[in-house]
């Protein structure tokens, strides 16, 4: 092997690399990339994103090794694929290889100097991403990055890079530089970085529920090859605190370490096999030194062998015009045949098949639950996948199409014939788009596998056909036309890449900062909501302009590309006469009728955006709302409603409502009120107000209605403000698709009276008018003492009020609201509903639909009747709750409870007194199985704010909500533990532990007397470690005790006015602990402080006893967390459940206790009359911890 020869090759091919576009859209892309995340717009989930909190560093190790590792799969497999895996297909197609017949160069020569020549080009990308970074992080002024840049130190780059970029890059560059020395087709090049991101950025990444095998995890993060799967899990998702990220270096394990030499390895092996490859078809490698000579020669017979002389009858060969269709028709025909021979077609289908049949089976909703998937709902989650792979399939295709005539020097006799140039592109663009189509194929042949397997709903073909085809379609249409354009623009397919990853580029950043639109959302991303219920019922006008524009666009890029395509070698002169200012305008009037479309409906579009109800004038109208009385009334004293009248008519189809109604006020705060305010909607219209049954005109602050009675009102008086207005709500489409809270629509309707959606809401609304970024503040900061007399209601009304709610609407439809319903009548096209309260409420809703009905025992379920899959389950739940709920807290006061079904325009569920409402995609649509019971399970929590929320109202002020929500999932756990028994308590222990784990922030978390849900982590707090810290306090108190406790507590609290937190309960608790100094301290450690224990299994050590018929097993525990609490500790043989749930009968545990705080440690023995399998730590899931998973030892 000569290094001079190498070199040569070497210089030649780095030379090459560095002179693509490619190269340079490369660094661009880098460029505007590290600028935007210098600001903090991505960073890792930790610290306290308040003001004055620790925040994480944006030049830390921990921040910069995430960000690398996935642009290694983004942006460097894309770019360095390409350049790689084109090498040797560049000079095959350039004829090169011809020319390199008559040198001495070698095999290993010319592979090894091309691919170190690219290596070391990317290498240099590397080195510019690094300065880049630097410049950006640490040496441009940027005021808004002061709290999130540190020192600098270049370890925290460069040991990323060695750990994360080279052994990445590394395998890129080979196993793409193999692929294109082994096949010689571009698109088998292109196929391996979409493929790896697919791999990765839809799976690996994306996907990791609770439930989990952690043996299974450990093989997927040694897998990727980007390493942020092992990063994220090992290090990430258990925050440790910014500063142990800021200021702490990567550990990295010994299987990780082997995985990325593995990685470096197979791409240098995949070098290596491109050189053996390319040995072994050299014709005499032996005798003539393994000189390159590509091609066998041929052999003389072959040399001798005379192909005759043939006429063109003979030929069958005819000459003249050919028609538009004909020649389409025969171009489309040759270019398919073209694209099926190549394996890539296949190889693709194949992966997006797994893809989906994977994505579809492993779907997780609400609480981590697994979905079970519709036609709809499947084709519109395959949407993205779609979207993005066909693109990026389309792009390359259609590129390589256009540039097969002259890379098999076909151009000359090809672009000659009569053939018109729109017949030429349009033909390519039929072939490569049927290529799409029968990719949807087989993405389609994935979700209805996949759907079969669930075993519940029929894979109808026809949601498929609707979204796919009337959606889908057109994207894939203008993104092959807009890289026909391109390519036919500037003539090369590195140009043709660079601007095609760059609209993609472009497009996610606009998304994923919340500047995208309807106008720009040409591929519809995340903006399409699938229900059952009804089709795209809220932005289904957004859809058609969107798409007629889209159409339009492929139609003016059509025009563009066959005017630019060049079917002849241009020559300066003609050139230069193309560039004239005349020519251009002439050939820019040509093209003005093809914008036409295209302009007409994406400004159609915008005005519908910008009238919207997310639009600029519903922003401003909320913002006003905001600005004039923030000050003056966001802590003014307000009246309660004493009673509620209202009579609605609702026509779904127009999305139209009046509401003609009155709400009784009462005044219970101890001193006078001189004027109190009442907020309304921005879609109202047509307004009028009565005070005590007299007209009346309130002064209207920008939405905010302020009465003045004529005297104030004293302490108990009443007053009846009465009110009429109509509107239609939502008003218009969207910004860009998504869902909305509260709707009138066709397929359904939910309001509450949480908003003035369809009545008034006493007072000022805080929410109103602000946004994040913009005018955010910092929630009050409640002194320690704030619970100490008075405490208004977090939600609904501070005095229990009657309702009477009449609905008046289509025949078809059904209407709930809280309490009894006392009337149902129908006359002419009309339904009139009418509810009264049968029990004081302290707020309300209304929901609409046409649904069945699944009576139980005090209980009903309204669903819709296509959702019948687990109504049989969610029925038992809903009967369980209400019998066990009222005996354990207090006895059900109302007539019936309502379980009512609404379109999943928003994935939620609520709990209004007597009438629940679920949104198609929680419970009706959950998957369940024995251990897991998901369904069960989000049936009981919803049931349970019957009791945590209504009944007993938490107060206003930290810790309020986790009686509201922490105690809807404690009463879950003991509800499952009741009905389910203890596998499904402690699988649902476990699941909502973990999700503590992952989701908490440890510089943020604050004790939970303390938690308001406005720091980063409040939400698993309120919901996971507050049901858990409750379910503690049960295990504590015992059975009994508490629940006798929980009784008391809600009779004495459930009334107000004094509305009760968490200081309020543990105080209210403490008469009913048996030991009171063991309660303090509980009370203490878990409500007043942020503790929570990691067990750590170490030195395990089993000896057989005399005979062999006793074991001793000897471990030591180690608390590596905070807290103090005792725990068992548990030498085990066997699964303690059958796959039926019930106990195995061939399960065996010895226990022993251990109480050890922060730090501590102690060596546990514990004797076993039978041989266990492992040891592990609370085997009856009891005590709250990190890393469960990981205190688990086997012997």
């Amino acid at each position: 092997m000569s290094l001079s020869r190498t070199g040569v090759i070497f210089a030649e091919e780095l030379g090459r690399t560095v002179k693509r576009p490619l190269f340079w859209f490369l660094v661009l892309f880098l460029l505007l990339m590290s600028w935007g995340m210098s600001t903090g717009s991505v960073q890792i989930g930790t610290g306290d994103s308040s003001v004055g909190g620790t925040k994480a560093w944006v030049t830390s190790e921990f921040s910069f090794a995430p960000l690398l590792a996935v642009l290694m799969v983004m942006l460097y497999s894309f770019f360095g694929s390409i350049a790689s895996g084109m090498a040797i297909v560049a000079d095959d197609e350039t004829k090169i290889s011809d020319m390199l017949l008559s040198t001495p160069l070698k095999p290993a020569e010319y592979v090894w100097g091309k691919f170190l020549a690219i290596l070391t080009g990317f290498l240099a990308v590397v080195g510019i991403h690094l300065l880049l970074v630097l410049f950006f992080n640490h040496l441009l002024p940027n005021s808004k990055a002061v709290e999130i840049r540190g020192p600098l130190n270049l370890v925290n780059y460069l040991r990323p890079v060695l750990v994360f970029g080279l052994p990445a890059l590394v395998f890129y560059l080979g196993v793409a530089f193999f692929l294109g020395e082994r096949w010689r087709r571009p698109i088998t090049v292109f196929l391996f970085p979409t493929a790896v991101l697919l791999f990765c950025g839809f799976f690996l990444w994306d996907w990791a529920p609770t439930w989990l095998d952690p043996r299974i995890n450990r093989a997927l993060m040694l897998i990727d090859p980007a390493g942020f799967r092992w990063l994220n899990e090992t290090w990430l998702k258990l925050d440790r605190g910014a500063d142990f990220y800021n200021k702490t270096r990567i550990g990295l394990d010994a299987p990780f370490v082997i995985s990325r030499l593995v990685l470096l390895a197979l791409g240098l092996l995949g070098v290596g096999l491109a050189q053996r490859h390319l040995a072994a078809h050299l014709q005499g490698e032996a005798a003539g030194g393994g000189r390159l000579i590509p091609w066998r020669r041929q052999t003389a017979v072959e040399a001798e062998a005379v192909v005759p002389s043939r006429s063109m009858t003979e030929l069958r060969t005819r000459s003249g015009e050919v028609g538009f269709l004909a020649a389409t028709r025969t171009v489309a025909g040759t270019e398919l045949r073209n694209l099926l021979a190549s394996p890539g077609v296949y190889l693709f289908g194949v992966l997006i098949l797994v893809q989906t049949l994977g994505s579809t089976l492993l779907a997780l909703g609400a609480f981590q639950t697994e979905l079970l998937v519709t036609p709809g709902l499947a084709a519109v989650r395959a949407m993205n996948t779609l979207s993005v792979f066909l693109g990026l399939l389309l792009m390359f295709y259609t590129a390589e199409s256009l540039e097969r005539e002259s890379s098999t020097s076909l151009a000359a006799i090809s672009f000659s014939t009569p053939a018109r140039t729109g017949a030429l592109l349009f033909g390519k663009a039929l072939a490569n788009s049927a290529v799409g189509v029968l990719m949807t194929v087989a993405t389609y042949v994935g979700c209805a596998v996949a759907i079969l397997i669930q075993g519940k709903v029929a894979p109808n073909p026809g949601p498929f056909l609707l979204v796919w085809g009337l959606l889908l379609v057109p994207t894939l249409l203008v993104w092959t036309c807009f890289i026909l354009a391109v390519q036919a623009i500037f003539g090369q397919r590195y140009v043709t890449y660079g601007a095609g990853l760059g609209v993609m580029v472009l497009t996610f950043y606009l998304q994923f900062t919340g500047r995208m639109s309807w106008v720009g959302n040409w591929w519809l991303w995340n903006a399409l909501r699938w229900s059952d219920l009804g089709l795209f019922p809220l932005d289904g006008r957004a859809i058609l302009l969107n798409r007629v524009m889209v159409l339009g666009l492929a139609g003016l890029f059509t025009a563009i590309a066959v005017q630019a395509f060049a079917r002849r070698q241009p020559d300066a002169i003609g050139t230069i006469h193309r560039l004239q200012p005349g020519a251009i305008w002439r050939r820019t009037l040509r093209l003005s009728p093809f914008a036409l479309v295209p302009l007409v409906a994406g400004t159609a579009l915008w005005i519908a955006v910008d009238d919207g109800f997310q639009g600029e004038k519903v922003q401003k109208k909320e913002k006003d709302y905001w600005k004039q009385n923030l000050a003056t009334w966001r802590e003014a004293p307000q009246p309660e409603m004493a009673d509620v009248a209202l009579d609605l008519k609702i026509e779904p189809d127009r999305r139209w409502l009046s509401d003609h109604g009155s709400y009784e006020l009462i005044n219970s705060h101890e001193t006078p009120l001189e004027r109190f305010a009442l907020t309304g909607g921005t879609h109202w219209k047509k307004v009028s107000w009565t005070l005590d049954g007299k007209p009346y005109k309130p002064e209207n602050r920008s939405g905010l209605y302020v009465f003045t009675p004529p005297a104030p009102m004293a302490p108990g008086g009443r007053v009846r403000v009465g009110f009429q207005f109509e509107g239609v709500f939502p008003e218009g489409i969207s910004k860009n698709g998504g869902g909305k809270m509260e709707f009138i629509l066709p397929s359904g309707v939910v309001m509450t009276s949480f908003s003035p959606a369809f009545a008034p809401v006493v007072g000022y609304m805080e929410e109103i008018g602000v946004k994040d970024k913009e005018n955010r503040y910092e929630p009050r900061v409640y002194p320690d003492d704030f619970y100490k007399g008075r405490t208004d209601a977090a939600i609904g009304s501070g005095h229990p009020f009657t309702t009477r709610i009449a609905v008046t609407g289509p025949r078809d439809f059904a209407f709930n609201s809280v309490g009894t319903r006392v009337s149902d009548t129908v006359q002419g096209g009309k339904r009139t509903v009418v509810w009264q309260s049968d029990y004081p409420v302290r707020f309300f809703n209304v929901v609409g639909g046409r649904w069945a009905v699944r009576p139980g025992h005090g209980t009903s379920i309204y669903y819709y009747p296509g959702h019948g899959y687990n109504i049989a389950e969610m029925s038992g739940a809903l009967d369980a709750a209400r019998r066990w709920y009222s005996e354990w807290f207090k006895p059900f006061p109302w007539k019936e409870l309502k379980l009512s079904e609404f379109p999943n325009l928003a994935t939620y569920a609520q709990g209004f007194p007597t009438d629940i409402t679920f949104s198609e995609g929680i419970g009706f649509l959950t998957k369940g199985d024995v251990k897991t019971d998901a369904v069960f399970m989000v049936t009981a929590h919803e049931s349970a704010h019957q009791w945590w929320g209504n009944l007993l109202t938490p107060g206003k002020g930290p810790g309020g909500d986790l009686l509201s929500e922490g105690m809807s999932h404690f009463s879950t756990a003991l509800l499952m533990d009741q009905v389910k028994g203890p596998q499904a308590r402690m699988e649902f222990l476990k699941r909502i532990e973990e999700n503590y784990g992952d989701s908490r922030r440890a510089d943020a978390e604050r004790p939970l007397v303390k938690v308001d849900g406005s720091h980063d982590g409040d939400t698993t707090v309120t919901y996971d470690k507050g049901g858990w810290v409750f379910w503690m306090m049960y295990e504590q108190l015992g059975r009994e005790r508490d629940l006798a406790g929980l009784r008391k507590f809600i009779a004495d609290w459930g009334n107000g006015p004094d509305y009760p937190v968490l200081q309020d309960f543990t105080a209210a608790m403490r008469p009913f602990a048996a030991d009171r100094s063991a309660y303090d301290d509980f009370v203490r450690q878990w409500f007043h402080q942020v503790v929570v224990p990691e067990y750590r299994l170490s030195d395990v050590r089993m000896t057989a006893g005399p005979g062999g018929g006793s074991w001793t097993v000897k471990v030591r525990v180690k608390n590596a967390g905070t807290g103090r609490m005792p725990v068992e500790v548990a030498a085990v043989r066997g699964d303690r459940f059958t796959k039926a749930g019930k106990p195995a009968p061939g399960y065996r545990d010895a226990r022993r206790t251990v109480t050890l705080g922060k730090g501590e440690e102690a060596t546990v023995e514990i004797p076993c009359a039978f041989q266990p399998d492992r040891v592990l730590v609370d085997p009856d899931v009891k005590v709250l911890q990190l890393r469960r998973k990981a205190a688990v030892v086997k012997l």
